[in-house]
């Protein structure tokens, strides 16, 4: 109605839990929906289009990488998406200060 672009309709295939603290990169296939936190590179393969949904309670601080990039958490480094970025009402990023990422 709007000629609004929607988001892809990828369905999500893996969670990191509200609870779930991970230290480390994670590379992912398809969609992925972080509503936990993680310090290191999040990165989608690129063999199948990609879709990375942050909930508001996600925090990333790390290099974040994906086709299509949903944001209402936070993410503290450089943030590539091939099609679409869409920031949410509590969205935060900050990027990438190596001194900043090493205090944490």
């Amino acid at each position: 109605m709007f000629n609004r672009k929607k988001a892809p309709s990828n369905a999500i295939e893996s969670l990191i839990g509200a609870s779930t603290v991970i230290e480390g990169n994670i590379r992912f296939h398809g969609g992925l929906r972080i509503d936990g936190q993680v310090r290191g590179d999040v990165i989608a393969e690129d063999d199948v289009p990609s879709v990375l949904v942050l909930s508001e309670q996600a925090r990333v601080i790390g290099q974040v990488r994906a086709d299509n990039v949903i944001v209402n958490g936070s993410i503290e480094g450089p943030v590539q998406a091939q099609e679409l970025l869409e920031l949410q009402p509590m969205a935060r990023i900050s990027g990438p200060n190596s001194a900043h990422r090493k205090q944490i």
